[in-house]
C-alpha cells in the first residue's frame, strides 16, 4: 500500500467537496447538496494539447495509451502516431493523484481521438509579429508551438501546412500549437471558426467565403455556429468549395459523474456561467468564475460531467505568457547520443543539452548511472529559438 496517499483525497473528491462548498446557501442552514450530482463515477475526460510523451501527458495527467483506442481526423491510428502539440480529446480510467511532488497524475486512456483545425497553403509569414496566414486566416505562433518538417521562418512562405491549435472565435484567429509542414499539397483543405454571412448556398468563416450547396451538413447550420469545414483545394468564384460541414459543438460519449479538465479557447459564450470550451458545454454556476471570460478567451475548467456538460468546480484564463512557461516532458529511453554536439533522440524526437553549471545548463540527476544509449529517463525540455528542444532537466525514470 502506498502510505503517502493512503489519506490523501483523490481527485473527484477533491472537485466535488469544492462543488459542494459552492452549493451552500448563502444564509440559514448547512448542507452539502450536489444537485443530484455523486462521486460514482469511474472515469475520466480531459482535452488539449498533447505536452508530453512516454505515455501521452495532457493536461498534467500521464495516460497510459498502450491499450487505446486512437482516431487521428476520424481514421484509425495508433497511440505511436500521437505527437507533441497535437489537440486530443481523451477517456479513460479514473485519475491517480500524482505520488510526489513534481511528479504526474496517471490514468489508462481508452479512447483518444485528435484532428487538425487548419489546412491549406500558408502565405505572409511574419517572424517579427509571429503570425502567418492560411486561406487569408491569421495563424498566430508562440514559443511553445511544434513545427515538423519545416521551421517558422521565410521557408514557410508557400509551403503546405495542417495546424492544430485552439480557435478564437472572436477575432477568427488560430493559435497553433503544432505545425506539420510538407512540399506537397494535400488531398483536401480544412477550417473552422464561427459561421457568419449564412445564406442558402454561402457563409463565411472570418474573410474566407464556403460554398456549401453540395457539402454534407446538419440540418440546423446557422449563424453563430461553431463549424469545421472539408474544403477542395481550389477555389470556385471567388469561394471555396465546402465537401463536408461538422458542428464543432460535442459532448458524444461524455459519462455522467467522470472528472473532467480541459483546456482551450471559449467557442460558444451565453454568459459566464455558460460557454462552451473546445466544442464542450461548461455549466460554471457553480463556482466563482474570473472576470474576462468572453469568446475565445483561452481557459482551463475542471469539474464533473453530467448529461454531457462539464459542471465546473473550477475556471481559470490561460494566458499566452503562461502556455509558453509550460515544459514539454519525455519518459523513456534514449538513443543516438552525441556527446560532441550534446544531444540525443528520446521518444523519436532530438534533443539538445548543455554541460555545465551555467544559469542556462541542464540540470543532469542521474546519480551514478552512466550517461549512454539505454540509458530511461525523463526529460523536461523548452523550444529554443532555432526550434529546436533543449532539455532544461534530465533524471533517471524509474
Amino acid at each position: 500500500m502506498n502510505h503517502r496517499n493512503a489519506s490523501l483525497p483523490n481527485r473527484r473528491q477533491t472537485l466535488l467537496a469544492l462543488m459542494g462548498t459552492a452549493l451552500l446557501p448563502s444564509c440559514g442552514g448547512g448542507g452539502s447538496n450536489i444537485a443530484g450530482l455523486s462521486s460514482g463515477g469511474t472515469g475520466s475526460f480531459t482535452t488539449g494539447t498533447i505536452g508530453g510523451l512516454g505515455s501521452v501527458i495532457v493536461n498534467g495527467i500521464r495516460y497510459d495509451d498502450s491499450t487505446a483506442n486512437v482516431t487521428i481526423d476520424g481514421v484509425t491510428s495508433t497511440a505511436a502516431q500521437l505527437q507533441l502539440g497535437m489537440v486530443v480529446r481523451i477517456q479513460g480510467s479514473g485519475v491517480t493523484p500524482a505520488a510526489s511532488a513534481g511528479a504526474l497524475a496517471t490514468a489508462t486512456a481508452r479512447q483518444i481521438a485528435c484532428g487538425s483545425e487548419w489546412k491549406g497553403q500558408a502565405a505572409q509569414v511574419n517572424t517579427t509579429a509571429s503570425t502567418f496566414t492560411l486561406l487569408g486566416q491569421t495563424v498566430k505562433v508562440l514559443t511553445t508551438t511544434v513545427f515538423s518538417g519545416g521551421r517558422f521562418d521565410g521557408t514557410l512562405d508557400g509551403r503546405y501546412v495542417e495546424v492544430y491549435g485552439f480557435v478564437n472565435a472572436n477575432d477568427g484567429s488560430l493559435q497553433a500549437s503544432r505545425v506539420e509542414v510538407s512540399a506537397s499539397a494535400p488531398a483536401n483543405y480544412r477550417l473552422s471558426g464561427i459561421v457568419t454571412n449564412l445564406t442558402a448556398t454561402t457563409f463565411l468563416l472570418g474573410s474566407a467565403l464556403i460554398n456549401h450547396a453540395s457539402a454534407s451538413k446538419p440540418a440546423s447550420l446557422q449563424n453563430g455556429q461553431f463549424v469545421r469545414v472539408k474544403l477542395q483545394t481550389a477555389q470556385q468564384g471567388g469561394a471555396w468549395l465546402a465537401d463536408e460541414v461538422k458542428a464543432g459543438e460535442t459532448s458524444d460519449g461524455l459519462s455522467n459523474d467522470d472528472e473532467a479538465k480541459i483546456k482551450g479557447t471559449i467557442t460558444a459564450f451565453t454568459s459566464s456561467s455558460l460557454f462552451s470550451v473546445n466544442g464542450v458545454a461548461v455549466d460554471a454556476s457553480r463556482t466563482a468564475s474570473p472576470n474576462g471570460l468572453a469568446l475565445g478567451v483561452r481557459v482551463e475548467v475542471e469539474g464533473v460531467i453530467r448529461n454531457g456538460v462539464v459542471i465546473a468546480a473550477r475556471v481559470a484564463i490561460e494566458t499566452d505568457a503562461a502556455v509558453e512557461a509550460e515544459k514539454f516532458e519525455f519518459h523513456g529511453m534514449i538513443s543516438a547520443l552525441n556527446t560532441t554536439n550534446k544531444t540525443f533522440v528520446i521518444r523519436g524526437y532530438t534533443v539538445r543539452y548543455i554541460d555545465g553549471a551555467g544559469t542556462n545548463a541542464t540540470v543532469f540527476d542521474i546519480g551514478t548511472a552512466v550517461w549512454a544509449d539505454g540509458l530511461n529517463v525523463e526529460v523536461k525540455a523548452v523550444l529554443d529559438n532555432s526550434g529546436q528542444l533543449l532539455a532544461t532537466g534530465i533524471k533517471l525514470d524509474i
